[in-house]
């Protein structure tokens, strides 16, 4: 829960049961008993739990069946005779920081992983502490550019919601973190934000200056969506890499804030000499390949059609190409 806020424990219990998969662990603990497999880590000075929360949510739904009925969870009946334990293990710590090793390397590298804002949040908490990237990278378990690009992506997200940008109102049911900080690390995003060159990789807090802040609006925008402003992205694959092409193109981008249409700004962003080479070499092998498999050919007349189709459209191409080349000459020698 790396930036969430609750009104009470109860709040929290709930919003655990719909993010966490609580409820699939009321029923293993009702149905099997409670198996104190590993302690809870808890400020000892506030009674706080800071690793095993799902654990001691679902001990308290099951201890309360008219919380765990309000919040719409269901309690296996009948109930082991262990589900209930009086006491649980614990492993008391004075500060977060005496239990960053392990929670960080279970979240981040082992069995129980974070999604990408939590971790980014996390390592982020981290280095505001220790201050040292190189040392959170090595004991997260993780690379110097993966923690970078995390916490970048999250200083990031934090400025724009700072600018406007509200994650509740989103077009999407869920929030794909990772489309920013992906984003992030092209230089044509960075450029488009007006960031700043860093030596160490790591972003200032509030990274994107005066002049990048409507940029920035924009850009949250077309990746996530606002109200009355749908996102442009409907998949990571291809259309993050679009975008990113766009930005690093000025008519490309007006064209997008006029349309709002990826497709139509990225065939202005397009490269189209590179796209016509790349067919024509795919083409070649293509056909190379279908050549080596004429041994399989099993007479189908249709594929006759189509082959003469294919031999067609290539000598179209072939005229086409060498009459340019000859245009290219006329007008060189001139």
């Amino acid at each position: 829960m790396p930036d969430a806020h609750f009104e009470d424990e109860n709040a929290a219990i709930e919003y655990l049961a719909d993010h966490a998969d609580v409820s699939e662990l009321v029923q293993s603990i009702a149905s099997s008993g409670w198996y104190d497999y590993e302690p809870l880590i808890v400020l000892v000075n506030s009674n706080i739990v800071i690793e095993g929360n799902r654990r001691i949510a679902a001990l308290r739904l099951i201890a309360d069946p008219v919380l765990a009925a309000s919040i719409g969870v269901t309690i296996p009946t009948p109930l082991h005779p262990n589900a209930m334990p009086g006491l649980i293990r614990i492993r008391p710590v004075t500060s977060k920081r005496e239990a960053r090793d392990f929670i960080g390397f279970k979240h981040i590298n082992g069995a129980f992983k974070w999604d990408s804002l939590a971790k980014a949040r996390y390592a982020a908490s981290w280095l505001d502490d220790d201050g040292d990237i190189a040392t959170v990278s090595q004991r997260l378990g993780d690379n110097h550019n993966t923690i970078s690009r995390l916490v970048n992506g999250w200083k990031v997200l934090k400025q724009a919601e700072l600018n406007g940008f509200d994650r509740n109102l989103i077009s999407r049911r869920s929030f794909a973190f990772s489309h920013l900080y992906t984003a992030l690390s092209r230089p044509a995003t960075r450029e488009y934000l007006k960031l700043p060159e860093v030596t160490d990789g790591l972003l200032e807090e509030l990274p994107v200056p005066e002049a990048g802040l409507e940029s920035l609006a924009r850009l949250t925008s077309w990746l996530y969506g606002q109200p009355g402003e749908p996102s442009v992205i409907q998949s990571q694959n291809p259309d993050l890499g679009h975008l990113v092409q766009v930005l690093g193109n000025k008519a490309a981008v007006a064209t997008l804030e006029v349309t709002r249409n990826l497709d139509r700004a990225f065939d202005v962003a397009e490269d189209k000499v590179s796209k016509f080479s790349q067919l024509v070499y795919k083409l070649v092998q293509d056909v190379e390949e279908a050549l080596r498999l004429t041994g399989s050919y099993d007479g189908d007349p249709e594929l006759v059609a189509a082959t003469e189709s294919i031999a067609k459209s290539a000598r179209a191409l072939t005229t086409t190409v060498k009459a340019l080349v000859v245009s290219e000459d006329e007008v060189n020698a001139d």
